[in-house]
């Protein structure tokens, strides 16, 4: 077993085709609550995970889940944030618009990833995969989809300044065409990020 990874809640090994994400205990916080966000979170994780699957958007598959632990298949390709810049500008669109579709798939079904960028999801031959589903929950608030997509559309930003503008029109448009509520979440995003700017100003006097 490999270690492959380390986030803010979980460390990540490698086994051959399996991929075991492990929540440590946390000694900051108090051991009941401690115990409580582990269970929950791996619980919601696993349980989001195996849903995206069904509504056919591209997961990992969840093999196994215990009260700390996630056992996922291994997906074998290269972060999206890895591929962009290198892409041909037909890759990139073929790229973005199954990022779009995907996101909206699951917000159609009241999925709210959470953390929506480019190091978590892989392009794997050929198709985009969304992994890490670890601070996903359930909305319909067109407000709560908006947010998500206007993360995403900060780490192309930020990530990918060359390019980022294209890739979130291929983006958009992808996920207007599949979200039923396509047209009010793009805008709700765009007064989100001029609320965004205006709190900046304001910090700024």
């Amino acid at each position: 077993m490999r270690r492959i990874g380390d986030g803010a809640e979980a460390v990540i090994f490698r086994n051959g085709k399996t991929v075991l994400k492990k929540r440590p205990r946390k000694s900051y916080r108090h051991p009941i609550l401690d115990e409580q966000l582990r269970k929950g979170r791996t619980k919601r994780e696993a349980r989001v995970t195996a849903k995206a699957k069904a509504l056919g958007v591209n997961v990992p598959e969840v093999m196994r889940a215990s009260d700390y632990d996630l056992s996922l298949s291994f997906v074998a390709g290269k972060r999206v944030r890895d591929v962009l810049d290198k892409a041909t500008p037909s890759q990139r669109r073929l790229i973005c618009a199954q990022i779009g579709t995907q996101a909206a798939i699951l917000h159609n079904a009241g999925i709210i990833h959470g953390d929506l960028t480019t190091s978590n999801l892989i392009f794997s031959r050929g198709k985009v995969f969304v992994i890490d589903f670890g601070l996903s929950f359930h909305s319909a608030r067109i407000e709560d989809k908006a947010v998500d997509l206007h993360l995403l559309k900060e780490a192309l930003e930020s990530k990918h300044w060359r390019i980022w503008k294209q890739c979130f029109a291929d983006v958009a448009k992808a996920y207007e065409k599949k979200a039923k509520e396509g047209k009010p979440v793009l805008k709700r995003m765009e007064e989100v990020e001029t609320r965004g700017r205006y709190k900046k100003k304001i910090e700024n006097v």
